[in-house]
């Protein structure tokens, strides 16, 4: 089906990144409050509320990952930069983009020309052979920073420093030359060596300027790098987390799992007595400790490592909530069964998949009853769905 005419894209319905562009926005809102209806009506006594649309629903994602590719065009091999086709067989080279920041649609036009211009060699993921990967693009709102990062198959590259150079000269006058007010900061060669399909490898370097974007929740500052988990809109962040706000009594005992650099931890810390967050991924902490003590935060405390290992301990007599932002997979089984044992009175579950979230809700209404949830539309033109369940005693 063709898209309305302001959701209308060159590359739709062949492109990966979108399902949904041919549905009107609130078409689509409506199909995703019918859909979560559907999966979660037969829980008793569960109110569903109105599910909350993006402010944006256009240009509205502040992280690129594109991978780079190639085609023939007669004898002659060209690089190509964008989303794979649906099926999964070659690279789309994109020109435009109705769900992502338009700076970050430019500035992967100017990594795109900087590419073919050098003579870049794009991996070949059969061969495992090939320099550039990835490109990882993330853009702060607040600060209207960007951060560049250029995944590459090998460590060391000759004459990087006057190709480090010409990319961000290439940069530079694209975004001028569209009257954009964008500023580039930091540009990082991340290396991956491995035969994966995970993008980032662990090892950073820096070519040019800092390795992260400074970003604001409300009040609260903190710096993202282009590792950091950190919700893809900022436009609908302040609205997924006062929804946790709104149902946290006040002056409690908080244990915040999987919190990542910290962000709900602190925007919670105000309403609370005591936060306690969990996470396993080290960079992650030590940005949460650093936020707390850039944000002068003095009642949450951080701890290392996985959920399935510090819950037991975070969860003391003490504890009255839980707060779970988990990935995709959801809560592992000895997990819930923690859950389960405990003596917290609530669980505030964020989820950014309805399956899953069904699945753990079945286990934890065995000692919880299932009270509320509101649908959360972080990404329009998808079929992915935000939302928040408040799990009681």
């Amino acid at each position: 089906m063709k898209p309305p005419a302001n959701q209308s894209c060159q590359h739709y319905p062949e492109c990966a990144g979108c399902d949904r562009l041919h549905i009107g926005y609130e078409k689509q809102l409506q199909h995703k409050q019918e859909e979560i209806e559907k999966r979660f009506g037969g829980f008793k006594g569960l109110e569903i509320r109105q599910i909350i649309k993006s402010p944006k629903d256009q240009m509205y994602r502040h992280k690129v990952q594109l991978p780079f590719g190639h085609r023939k065009i007669g004898k002659k091999s060209v690089l190509t930069l964008g989303l794979h086709n649906k099926e999964n067989t070659f690279i789309i080279d994109q020109k435009e983009c109705k769900i992502q920041d338009e700076d970050l649609t430019i500035v992967a036009a100017a990594i795109r020309h900087w590419a073919r211009n050098e003579n870049l060699e794009p991996y070949h993921e059969k061969k495992g052979s090939g320099l550039l990967r990835h490109i990882v693009l993330r853009k702060a709102n607040a600060s209207q920073e960007i951060l560049v990062g250029i995944v590459t198959n090998e460590s060391e590259i000759p004459g990087r420093k006057k190709l480090t150079d010409r990319l961000y000269s290439y940069i530079q006058q694209f975004l001028y030359k569209e009257n954009s007010k964008a500023e580039v900061v930091g540009i990082l060669q991340n290396i991956n060596r491995k035969n994966t399909k995970v993008v980032l490898g662990e090892k950073e370097v820096t070519w040019y300027g800092r390795h992260f974007v400074k970003e604001k929740i409300g009040k609260l500052d903190f710096q993202i790098g282009l590792s950091t988990f950190f919700q893809i809109n900022p436009f609908q962040i302040e609205n997924l987390y006062n929804l946790i706000l709104e149902d946290l009594p006040e002056n409690k005992n908080v244990v915040d799992a999987y919190c990542g650099i910290g962000t709900i931890s602190l925007y919670i810390s105000s309403k609370s007595k005591k936060v306690i967050g969990l996470e396993e991924n080290s960079n992650s902490i030590r940005s949460a400790i650093g936020a707390a003590k850039a944000n002068e935060v003095e009642n949450v405390h951080f701890i290392k490592g996985k959920v399935l290992d510090t819950l037991q301990t975070a969860l003391n007599d003490n504890s009255d909530v839980v707060v779970l932002d988990p990935p995709r997979e959801g809560l592992d089984a000895d997990t819930k069964k923690i859950l389960l044992n405990s003596k917290v009175s609530r669980i505030l579950y964020v989820s950014c998949n309805p399956e899953t979230l069904l699945r753990d809700a079945i286990e934890l209404t065995k000692s919880f009853k299932y009270e509320k949830m509101t649908p959360v539309d972080l990404f329009p033109h998808t079929s992915h769905l935000e939302s928040v369940s408040v799990f009681t005693k």
